[in-house]
């Protein structure tokens, strides 16, 4: 791994306090991964989050584990579990050009649905929740598998469909995310993904995120809800296109 310059590792320490605050506040995120991807390379970024998000998880569910959803959290599961396992495959055979450009068209695509939904709110499409969930359940494993904390964002479909407060929201979209770290950690292990520039990695992040989950409990109690999709979806955007020209 190249050394990173001194503004880049400020720019790595503000993206993983700032999105591990997104995390602290809502139980996921899906920036972390699209904005450190511009430093850094994803077969370093994707294990370190993976790590990072199994100890921010941890966090959250000592205080609200009473929370948690446990029938919806397990419904989901399997796929997840099916998810994992294709996904494994093509993170080890695809190059990091590729799973930036691949996560860049995901990225943006996402994040103008999640923008066009807020401003138009009327046409956001439900489907039937037993049409949801292995859908939802397998492209969360298979995409948090390469592209580590985008697999939130289709659990939050999930469970916004179940129209969960947002402290069974919270505690469950946790739950499900732990699970699911524990399920990709044991995979990348096993393919050698845990190489020794992502434990350097992993090693400094720790205590970033620790300081971003913190703020993020925080500030939970006050969240604007539309305020924040939008905020998350215009991220997404920006942190996208930069992707594809890499």
């Amino acid at each position: 791994m190249d050394a990173l310059t001194l503004p880049q590792i400020a720019y790595f320490g503000v993206v993983l306090i700032l999105s591990y605050a997104v995390r602290g506040s809502v139980g996921f995120g899906g920036v972390t991964v699209p904005l450190l991807a511009l430093v850094m390379s994803l077969k370093i970024v994707v294990p370190m989050v993976t790590f990072l998000g199994l100890l921010s998880s941890l966090v959250i569910l000592a205080k609200d584990y009473r929370h948690v959803v446990w029938r919806d959290a397990l419904r989901i599961l399997p796929y997840c579990l099916l998810g994992v396992l294709i996904g494994l495959y093509f993170f080890k055979t695809l190059d990091a050009r590729t799973l930036a450009h691949a996560l860049g068209v995901v990225v943006l695509v996402y994040g103008g649905y999640s923008l066009w939904v807020t401003v138009r709110p009327g046409l956001n499409w439900r489907p039937a929740i037993q049409a949801v969930t292995p859908v939802a359940g397998t492209i969360a494993g298979f995409v948090g598998t390469i592209f580590g904390s985008m697999a939130g964002m289709f659990f939050a479909i999930y469970l916004d469909l179940l129209k969960l407060g947002k402290n069974e929201f919270r505690a469950t979209v946790a739950a499900i995310l732990f699970a699911l770290g524990l399920f990709r950690g044991v995979g990348y292990a096993a393919v050698g993904a845990f190489e020794h520039d992502a434990l350097i990695a992993c090693a400094a992040a720790l205590p970033l995120m620790l300081v971003g989950v913190f703020l993020g409990n925080h500030i939970h109690a006050n969240l604007n809800p539309i305020a924040f999709k939008r905020l998350v979806a215009l991220i997404l955007i920006a942190s996208g296109a930069p992707l594809l020209l890499r």
